[in-house]
């Protein structure tokens, strides 16, 4: 039976919850803060960026090297004296932009609140879930394999473990779905242990015996969830700490058994802001109501909270996690919420930490094994509110916009000892990132791949690769090199070691190849334009490239998923020098977790989805032979320079509802190929393909189409 959500919000209400604000156990509010930070003596963030060094326009340029586009501004971080400093900022900008329906600018529920984090996502799995797994097949015993005959997640970085949905050590396999956690032994593959998750999107991180479950909550609040497993014994793993976060993820990673969140808190509904209509108050009542509101508001109202929840679902204090001489703010705002990081000691009691914060709405993330670096876009400066006396008076209620996408500004963080996180420098790009392969930390320098325009249809665009380096509080524009892609906007990038590749598309795919060796003259060594894009590239060898993307036609209509395998051991001249069609659709494309390459024997496997994109004419799709609703995938080869088919590994429907349930990822385990779906797990033997047992669990129809009646 599935326990009632319960907002802890709701409970803990009242005098004596008043946040619990000078709690021993939280962050010290009390003004002034002695603790030192950087630029901890600072009462106010200025509002005057200092300039970082600029590339000159008018320097000329090659044909093999286009002209270089301009720095900017660095876009410093300014960390609070104290908690009156922070609270008089939080006051004024919101002031400046809170409007007569809040600061959402939209229907704004009267006294909700961004978190409503439960006890009760911590209960029994659905009907469904209770049942037991079963193998379908008669599982013969095998010996467990060796330690180092495994593998991990498929990561950006090495030393730098990414959350994911399925973990393994070897001898068990983890997997987190939409109902819980299942713990499968690999031996007999029997489902041993299936801990207690709350509801919502699990990201797992697997540390020795230590296994940490990152819960992005579905009940509507941005709650982040954070449990703790010790699997010493993985059937009867034992929870060791569950808290709750008030945010939502946007990365997790793990560095030297230390894990760090970065998480978003946006304030929109922690103030009971008032709207038109309500208690009889018209535009200019309700604005000024709301402008009140914030006058009157706490420094508490502007700190992230987080609470510890009890085996018995009992809340402990909710009190803030970050110290107010940990906050800063950008010179250019960049939005009115928090973007802040926590961390997590795997291997200690992991209470979580916030270890500093940036007044912003948060954007993408990178981490080498050294540095964090958190992205933001100011996008107040693009679509700002009139005056709020001139909105207040009836002058006008249209918008100022200003034309172009704001720059990307990038904040960089160190990984110190412990849990701590230290500010370094900021810097500022042109344009806007794909996702975090855009960045790339090398020799101290940081790497950043940026498009600019092409919002609209017709909109020139065009792409570019910049080079920063840290000098005191600022990130650096040491060099950069543009013009790639002109029209085009970028669709994949890696940064390996001093050689950057890039890869933009329209109606071909130009795979840029960039020398950095020289970090303060980069130069563009060579292109090669293909029809269709890769969406994902991957080191493959000595001087191979393996891209996975989209085959397409010359006038850019796309024909389904299809392997590239490129030779660009001369830089000059990237040759593509075979392909794999395969058609359909695979989720590597926007998730590289998703895609496997075992090099001890060029084993190569993808999950793909049929049906979406046809390949060439007359031309047989390698995901048409996935029939079924179960899933998928494609087992490939790499043989020296020569990519073939080595079979197709499907998963059995164990339902007729006709949903389809795509295969999520895989792994080598000793002789092994595993697959895992939304609902079972297949293990086969790598050479040949043949299964030898399968496990199922759960109700299909629960997982990736639940809305079918």
């Amino acid at each position: 039976m599935k326990r009632e959500l319960l907002s802890p919000l709701a409970v803990m209400l009242g005098a004596a919850v008043a946040f619990a604000a000078c709690s021993s156990d939280g962050p010290d509010l009390s003004a002034p803060s002695t603790e030192s930070s950087p630029d901890s003596t600072v009462g106010t963030p200025t509002t005057e960026p200092t300039a970082s060094p600029t590339t000159d326009p008018d320097a000329p340029s090659t044909t093999d090297r286009p002209a270089q586009p301009q720095g900017f501004a660095a876009g410093h971080l300014s960390f609070f004296g104290d908690c009156p400093a922070l609270l008089g900022y939080m006051q004024t900008e919101a002031s400046e932009r809170v409007t007569a329906w809040g600061l959402g600018g939209g229907i704004v529920p009267m006294g909700g609140d961004v978190m409503t984090a439960t006890a009760a996502d911590a209960a029994a799995p659905s009907a469904e879930g209770e049942r037991s797994a079963q193998a379908t097949a008669a599982p013969a015993q095998v010996e467990a394999p060796a330690a180092d005959t495994f593998s991990g997640t498929n990561t950006q970085e090495v030393g730098v473990d990414e959350g994911d949905i399925v973990e393994t050590d070897g001898e068990y396999v983890y997997v987190a779905n939409s109902d819980g956690l299942r713990i499968v032994r690999v031996a007999d593959a029997e489902v041993v242990g299936q801990p207690e998750l709350p509801n919502g999107s699990h990201q797992l991180l697997l540390d020795g015996d230590r296994l940490l479950v990152v819960t992005t909550s579905w009940d509507g609040s941005a709650d982040t969830i954070v449990s703790l497993y010790d699997v010493s014994d993985p059937a009867n793993a034992t929870l060791l700490r569950r808290s709750h976060l008030e945010g939502s993820v946007l990365a997790t990673r793990s560095v030297d058994d230390v894990a760090r969140l970065v998480i978003s808190t946006s304030f929109d509904t922690r103030l009971p802001f008032v709207q038109p209509s309500e208690f009889g108050l018209d535009e200019e009542r309700a604005l000024e109501r709301n402008r009140q509101i914030i006058a009157e508001s706490s420094v508490e109202d502007w700190l992230p909270r987080w609470f510890d929840e009890a085996g018995d679902g009992t809340f402990g204090p909710m009190q803030p996690i970050l110290d107010c001489n940990k906050v800063a703010a950008p010179d250019d705002f960049a939005g009115l919420g928090l973007t802040w990081i926590a961390s997590v000691d795997l291997l200690g009691e992991a209470t979580p930490v916030g270890s500093a914060g940036v007044v912003s709405t948060g954007d993408i993330v990178y981490s080498s094994a050294d540095n964090l670096y958190i992205t933001t876009q100011n996008w107040d400066s693009q679509v700002r509110p009139m005056p709020v006396d001139d909105v207040a008076t009836g002058d006008s209620t249209d918008v100022v916009v200003d034309d172009g996408p704001p720059p990307t500004q990038i904040h960089q963080f160190d990984l110190g000892e412990g849990t701590a996180a230290t500010y370094v420098a900021s810097g500022s790009v042109p344009g806007r990132l794909l996702n975090q392969f855009a960045m790339s930390e090398y020799n101290g320098d940081l790497r950043v791949a940026t498009t600019t325009g092409g919002w609209d249809f017709g909109d020139q665009s065009d792409s570019a690769v910049y080079v920063l380096r840290p000098n005191g509080e600022d990130l650096e524009t040491m060099s950069s090199v543009g013009g790639l892609g002109t029209t085009e906007q970028i669709r994949s990038v890696r940064f390996l070691d001093d050689t950057a590749y890039v890869v933009t598309f329209r109606q071909t795919d130009p795979l840029y190849v960039i020398d950095l060796a020289d970090p303060a003259n980069p130069v563009l060594d060579g292109e090669l334009k293909i029809p269709g894009y890769s969406a994902y590239l991957h080191p493959v060898g000595d001087g191979l490239l393996l891209g996975v993307g989209q085959n397409a036609t010359d006038d850019g209509r796309i024909l389904g998923t299809q392997l590239s395998l490129f030779d660009v051991s001369d830089p000059t001249n990237p040759q593509q020098i075979d392909t794999l069609p395969i058609g359909g659709s695979s989720e590597v494309e926007w998730d590289h977790k998703a895609f496997l390459y075992w090099p001890e024997d060029g084993t190569i496997v993808l999950p793909v989805s049929p049906g979406w994109n046809s390949c060439e004419p007359n031309q047989q799709c390698l995901a048409d032979t996935i029939t079924g609703s179960a899933g998928g995938a494609i087992v490939a080869q790499l043989n020296g320079r020569e990519l073939s088919t080595r079979g197709v590994i499907t998963h059995e429907s164990t339902d007729q509802s006709g949903c389809w349930n795509p295969l999520q990822r895989s792994m080598v385990i000793g002789s092994e190929l595993v697959t895992v779906g939304l609902d079972q797990m297949k293990f086969s033997d790598r050479a040949t393909l043949e299964p030898r047992a399968d496990v199922s669990w759960g109700n299909p129809a629960d997982y990736g189409c639940a809305w079918i009646d």
